[in-house]
C-alpha cells in the first residue's frame, strides 16, 4: 500500500536570515526542556513573573535567531540560555535605574522598593489611615490585645471591667476597623 504524504495547508513562516533548515523544532526543544527552569531563575533574578517570561521569551527569541551560539560547541545549550537570561535581566535592571527620577512620593518610592515592599507598605497606609478613623478607646482596646498581646482578662483586670465586656467592645472594635478597611470607608 503506497503511503501519501499530505502538504501544509499554508507555507510555514520563513526563518530569519542566516537561521538553519530545523532550527523552530530546535526551539521547541529547547522551550520544551528549559523555559520553565529558566522562568524560575528570571523569576528570582527580577522578583517579577512579569518580567522574567518577557526574558524567558526573548531569550528564546535570540536563540531562534542563533541557533549556532544557541546549540554550542558540546550541544548543551543550558548554559548559553542562563548566561542570556542574566545578561537579559542586569540589561533591564540597569534600564530601570538609568530612567529619570519621577515625581517624589509614592511613585518614586515606588520604583525603588521590591514589589513585596511596595504591598507591605500600602497595606501599613491603610491600616494606618484605618486606624485613625477609630475612636481611641478602640484603637486602644485593638493596641492591647494585638499590639502589645495583652490577654482579654488582663485588659479587663486594667480597666476594672468583666472579660465579656473587654470582649464584646473588642469585637465592636474589630468591626469598626474592617468598615474602615472597605473601599470608601473612613
Amino acid at each position: 500500500m503506497p503511503t501519501t504524504t499530505l502538504a501544509p495547508a499554508r507555507p510555514a513562516a520563513a526563518p530569519p536570515p542566516g537561521t538553519r533548515p530545523g532550527s523552530g523544532e530546535m526551539l521547541a526543544t529547547l522551550y520544551a526542556d528549559h523555559a520553565s527552569g529558566l522562568q524560575r531563575f528570571a523569576a528570582r533574578l527580577t522578583g517579577d513573573h512579569g518580567r522574567a517570561e518577557d526574558i524567558v521569551q526573548e531569550t528564546m527569541l535570540r536563540a531562534w535567531r542563533h541557533p549556532d551560539k544557541a546549540g554550542g560547541r558540546t550541544g548543551a545549550p543550558r548554559a548559553w540560555l542562563y548566561t542570556v537570561a542574566r545578561h537579559l535581566a542586569i540589561d533591564q535592571h540597569r534600564a530601570r535605574r538609568a530612567r529619570p527620577a519621577e515625581a517624589a512620593g509614592l511613585i518614586a518610592a515606588a520604583g525603588l522598593a521590591a514589589p513585596d515592599q511596595i504591598d507591605a507598605a500600602i497595606t501599613r497606609w491603610d491600616l494606618a489611615r484605618a486606624l485613625a478613623g477609630l475612636r481611641p478607646a478602640d484603637r486602644d482596646l485593638l493596641a492591647a490585645r494585638y499590639l502589645h498581646d495583652r490577654t482579654v482578662n488582663d485588659i479587663a483586670a486594667g480597666l476594672h471591667l468583666p472579660a465579656g465586656t473587654i470582649k464584646s467592645r473588642l469585637y465592636a472594635a474589630r468591626d469598626a476597623l474592617r468598615q474602615n478597611l472597605q473601599p470608601g470607608g473612613t
